[in-house]
């Protein structure tokens, strides 16, 4: 093997050595010494190893040159003292070397003696860096971003990207060898000190905002990015900068037009819960009195169409009134001022009541009205947006229902131990196009059926604004011709057995 037991004098004292030795006469190596089979990765002996002769252990691309330089350094010629080359190893790999050659007296006999040191490893660091900085080189140059190295010792300024010349509208040899203060960028003078104080105590900072004088001495807002970085073992400063003035127009001018539309949103809501308020008052007197003409509580109206006048009269306003409070809801919920007061409940009695509620309607559309619901459950909730809740898509679901149709609701535990309070109905069905429009406030699904009963479109808007309030998410499944099933689903922290303490 590699190793060899017995070597004395100067063989053993060239294997002790960390360079490679070899020694080479013609075509064929008469030394090598321990280290050569190591860097090669050869594991025979070192006999076997001089018996491949020099050109088995020498790249093909660097033969050439190296059988050149022996054969001038034989000669006496003048040729380079040390080289890099490349040898193969033994399991076909490549390894880099290099390589301090001599002539000497071996035996009596002229040879070229080799001190070979492996430097596969600081060749791939090498390259390594040669690629990244061609990179960095590369982005210098190519950013739109300003760019600049300043020394951390005296702040001079080593060297900046084109993009810095533009900005600034500067020469390089304005700009080399120079402090930024020289040059005059900085629009707020006492800012570089407080940087570079700061910057002292971190490698890097980011997202700087400072104002500096450009091109034409033009005021412009900037972000800085610093890191601090070594170029031959002297610290310096990697500054870049980027130029955010037009962002912070745009979103001045964004927040401007928020507020606008803010002020003019909450402008609207209010004029909608003060009208919506003030029309409640004189229809529920009108409300009042047509009941008590369709009644004939002080006595006979004289013809029955008066009869039929005061019916049509009450049902109209009671349409009216039904839209009016649904508006005054929605302006509650844009204006933010939608309360829900929590509390632990049964929610049967706020869900029968809604059945009983909407029974007269489910018979006289002829519609089977059925229920089912989970009897063993609390949740914390607002009763009165339950009942808003149910009473609005058990509306919607009889509206949307031609006769011979069916509407269910049920108030069921989900598999994560939360709870569904659906809707089901046997209806026109939606698109998932219109279930978008259903959702937006006003928004009402152009179809003959819909146009036969009158609404606001506020119906699903207001559901899902109550919901969310309740910390619960509503969801739409329809289907064209089919039917839709409308789901409020409440999380598991508000629900819980009754029997629970």
């Amino acid at each position: 093997m590699a190793g060899e037991a017995g070597k004395t004098g100067t063989a053993a004292l060239l294997d002790a050595l960390a360079e490679g030795v070899m020694v080479r006469s013609g075509d064929r190596f008469i030394f090598v010494n321990e280290t050569v089979l190591k860097i090669v990765g050869y594991e025979g002996t070192t006999e076997q190893f001089m018996a491949e002769g020099v050109e088995r252990w020498v790249h093909p691309d660097d033969v050439g040159f190296v059988q050149s330089y022996y054969d001038k350094r034989i000669k006496g010629h003048d040729v380079p003292e040390s080289y890099e080359l490349r040898l193969l190893r033994a399991d076909g790999e490549t390894c880099w070397v290099t390589c301090r050659a001599s002539t000497i007296q071996w035996n009596g006999e002229t040879c070229v003696a080799a001190c070979v040191y492996d430097i596969t490893e600081q060749k791939i660091k090498n390259r390594q860096f040669e690629r990244a900085e061609s990179i960095f080189r590369s982005i210098f140059r190519l950013t739109p971003e300003v760019m600049l190295i300043s020394s951390l010792s005296d702040g001079k300024i080593i060297d900046v990207n084109p993009a810095f010349l533009n900005v600034f509208g500067r020469r390089r040899d304005e700009v080399i060898g120079h402090t930024t203060q020289e040059i005059n960028i900085w629009a707020d003078q006492t800012f570089l000190g407080r940087f570079v104080e700061e910057l002292k105590m971190t490698a890097s900072m980011t997202d700087v905002p400072t104002t500096v004088r450009t091109r034409g001495n033009l005021i412009r807002h900037f972000r800085i990015f610093a890191q601090k970085i070594e170029i031959e073992g002297e610290p310096m400063l990697l500054l870049i900068g980027r130029d955010v003035t037009e962002d912070l127009v745009q979103a001045q001018e964004l927040q401007r037009s928020r507020d606008t539309a803010e002020l003019a949103n909450r402008a609207k809501s209010e004029f909608l819960a003060n009208m919506s308020h003030e029309l409640r008052t004189p229809l529920n007197a009108i409300l009042g009195f047509a009941e008590i003409l369709r009644e004939e509580m002080v006595g006979p109206l004289g013809s029955p169409r008066y009869k039929e006048y005061a019916h049509d009269i009450h049902e109209s306003g009671t349409h009216l009134l039904s839209i009016i409070n649904d508006i005054l809801d929605l302006s509650k919920v844009e204006a933010g001022r939608l309360e829900a007061y929590l509390t632990w409940i049964d929610p049967l009695e706020s869900l029968e009541m809604c059945m009983t509620l909407v029974q007269q309607r489910a018979f006289e559309a002829s519609l089977s009205l059925e229920h089912q619901f989970d009897q063993n459950v609390l949740i914390e909730a607002d009763e009165r947006l339950i009942k808003q809740i149910a009473l609005n898509l058990l509306s919607n679901a009889i509206k949307f229902t031609e006769p011979g149709g069916k509407v269910a609701m049920n108030l069921e535990k989900t598999g994560t131990g939360g709870l569904c309070l659906s809707v089901t109905d046997t209806g026109i069905g939606m698109t998932a196009e219109e279930i978008k429009i259903a959702k937006r406030p006003f928004g009402q699904v152009d179809s003959s059926l819909s146009r036969r009963h009158e609404g606001s479109g506020l119906g699903l808007p207001l559901v899902t604004a109550f919901a969310e309030k309740l910390s619960a998410t509503m969801t739409i499944d329809s289907r064209p011709g089919v039917g839709t099933r409308v789901s409020v689903v409440f999380p598991p922290f508000k629900v819980r057995e009754k029997d629970d303490d």
